[in-house]
C-alpha cells in the first residue's frame, strides 16, 4: 500500500482537511478501486477519443487524459464519504495478492443499450487477468461486511466518452496496451471532473 499520508487531505479530520460546503450542497462521491494507464497511453487514448469525436459527430467531449482509467470494483456511491466504508475497502484491497499484468483494449465499442451510449475502448478476449483481480476484490469485500448483496459482472474497458449514439464496433490499428503494475482507491466528484486518488496496491510479481 501507497500514499497513506494522502488519507487526511480527503476524509473528514486532520488539519490538512479543505473546508467542505454544506452537506446538501456536495457533489455525490463515488467510491471505487480501478487500474490507471501509462500518461503516455492515457494521452494516446485521449487523442484516439478525439478521431473518434471528430469522425463519427459525437455531441459530448472525451474524457481528459487524467481521468482515464479502468474500473476493478465500484463500492458505491455517497453523499458524505464514510471513513468506516474507506478504511474497509483498504483493508480489502491490502488482501489482494495478483501478480502485475497486461492490460489490451484491441477496439473501440458502444457499451449498453438504447442510443445513450458511452464509447469505451474493449477487448473481445475480456482481459482475463483483470477479472481475476475483480475476483479477488470481491471476495475480499465480503469480508468487510460492506460488500453488496449481489455484485456486478465486471467487463474490463476504459470510457472515452459518454453520451455518444450507437456507432459500429472500431476494430484498432494498434491495440492501446500497457503493464499494470498497481491499482488505487479513486473517489470521483460527480459533476467536478475531479478523480481523488486515495490510495495504491502494488501488484506483486
Amino acid at each position: 500500500m501507497k500514499n497513506k499520508d494522502q488519507l487526511s487531505l480527503y476524509l473528514s479530520g486532520g488539519s490538512s482537511s479543505r473546508t467542505l460546503p454544506p452537506i446538501d450542497q456536495r457533489p455525490i462521491s463515488e467510491l471505487y478501486f480501478a487500474i490507471l494507464p501509462d500518461p503516455e497511453i492515457a494521452a494516446k487514448s485521449h487523442k484516439l477519443a478525439g478521431n473518434f469525436h471528430r469522425r463519427y459527430r459525437f455531441f459530448a467531449k472525451p474524457r481528459k487524459a487524467n481521468l482515464l482509467h479502468v474500473t476493478l470494483y465500484t463500492i458505491g456511491s455517497f453523499r458524505y464519504l464514510p471513513e468506516e466504508t474507506v478504511f474497509a475497502a483498504m483493508e480489502a484491497a491490502s488482501r489482494v495478492r495478483k501478480p502485475s499484468c497486461s492490460v489490451v483494449f484491441d477496439r473501440a465499442v458502444s457499451f449498453g443499450n438504447g442510443d445513450n451510449r458511452p464509447l469505451v475502448l474493449w477487448n473481445e478476449n475480456g482481459n482475463t487477468e483483470l477479472k481475476a483481480i475483480y475476483q479477488e476484490l470481491v471476495d475480499a469485500m465480503r469480508l468487510t461486511g460492506i460488500a453488496p448483496i449481489k455484485e456486478k459482472p465486471v467487463e474490463p474497458h476504459m470510457t472515452l466518452l459518454y453520451q455518444g449514439h450507437p456507432v459500429p464496433d472500431i476494430v484498432l490499428e494498434e491495440p492501446v496496451s500497457w503493464t499494470a503494475k498497481d491499482f488505487v482507491l479513486i473517489n470521483s466528484l460527480q459533476g467536478e471532473s475531479i478523480h481523488e486518488h486515495l490510495c495504491y496496491w502494488t501488484l506483486r510479481d
